[in-house]
């Protein structure tokens, strides 16, 4: 009896552990079971939904407009004929006899006039220039503004071939004081430079001028 005792234990322990393993299975496969399944893979769908927007409106064209190309027209030139102005006149008038005449002058309206008394030439023997002077000329015209004519005597004094002294008297012709001046001095310079006559004299000699 003694002698089977450990046999009969040997089997009852490999009993239980058979019994274990087959409630482990067991387990394992309920739990495996019951799992919860993997969910299925995500589809990702792409839904197009109609555009409600209003379209924007299209560009207003506003046509170009057609440029006419100018013609080029050739214009005949007529031709101009320039008339060139007479410069102005100056003569010189030697006297034909001893008379004297009463000097005047004729002023602009509003016109500052000279104060100066007029001087007359002195009752001597004058003589024409032409007679005693070897070289004479006529004066410049001077820079007035001034139109019309104008009459001047000069008396002059002759004293070794040259003229040292010079009076100047308007005659006619209307014009200013300063206008007046501008001539006179125009005679007195063009005698004392430019005049020769030999000797000691006293001449008289008209100056006429025209500016048109």
């Amino acid at each position: 009896m003694s002698m089977h005792a450990p046999n009969a234990r040997t089997t009852g322990l490999v009993l239980v552990g058979l019994v274990h393993l087959l409630m482990v299975g067991a387990l394992v496969k309920g739990f495996q079971r019951h799992a919860a399944e993997a969910p299925p893979p995500i589809q990702v769908k792409t839904i197009n939904e109609p555009d409600t927007r209003p379209k924007p409106a299209e560009p207003l064209r506003i046509p170009e407009p057609a440029i006419p190309i100018p013609r080029t027209v050739e214009v005949p030139i007529p031709p101009v004929e320039i008339t060139q102005t007479r410069d102005p006149v100056v003569v010189a008038v030697g006297i034909s006899d001893g008379r004297t005449s009463t000097p005047f002058e004729v002023t602009e309206p509003g016109a500052k006039q000279d104060v100066t008394p007029s001087r007359t030439p002195p009752d001597t023997a004058v003589k024409a220039p032409g007679a005693i002077c070897t070289q004479m000329a006529a004066p410049e015209m001077p820079a007035v503004n001034w139109s019309g004519e104008a009459l001047f005597r000069a008396v002059a004094d002759v004293q070794g071939g040259r003229v040292v002294a010079v009076q100047v008297l308007a005659m006619g012709g209307s014009m200013d004081n300063r206008t007046r001046r501008a001539f006179s001095n125009a005679i007195e310079g063009t005698l004392k430079s430019r005049y020769v006559c030999p000797g000691e004299h006293r001449f008289q000699q008209d100056f006429a001028f025209r500016v048109d």
